[in-house]
């Protein structure tokens, strides 16, 4: 895997396998997400492996409070789901503004 985003599509294929859970589930697997990749960037500097984005869930709240004005003091996965309407749009939410946070990497 060459970064986060290339770990982040292969759970996007197949979010039970990594995540947990079922369709019926977003919430808890968005959550166990966020740790998953806690354990990633501390994987990172414990290996002083240089990534684009080494702190994923900081780097994607901040953009989160830059773009939307969303605080994701208590995680990016907490803004996202105050903002969605329901699991299902939460989940497809995620994944959208992940995509824009990649682009703008990306970009750098």
């Amino acid at each position: 895997m060459a970064s986060v985003f290339d770990v982040l599509d292969e759970i996007r294929k197949r979010p039970g396998m990594y995540v947990g859970g079922d369709e019926s589930q977003r919430v808890s697997q968005l959550q166990n997400l966020e740790q998953l990749l806690c354990g990633y960037c501390l994987a990172l500097r414990h290996h002083r492996i240089q990534e684009r984005v080494l702190d994923f869930n900081r780097e994607f709240g901040a953009y989160l409070l830059e773009t939307r004005g969303w605080s994701a003091s208590c995680g990016p996965v907490a803004a996202i789901r105050d903002a969605a309407k329901s699991d299902v749009e939460l989940w497809e939410l995620f994944w959208m503004l992940v995509d824009e946070f990649r682009a703008t990497v990306d970009a750098r």
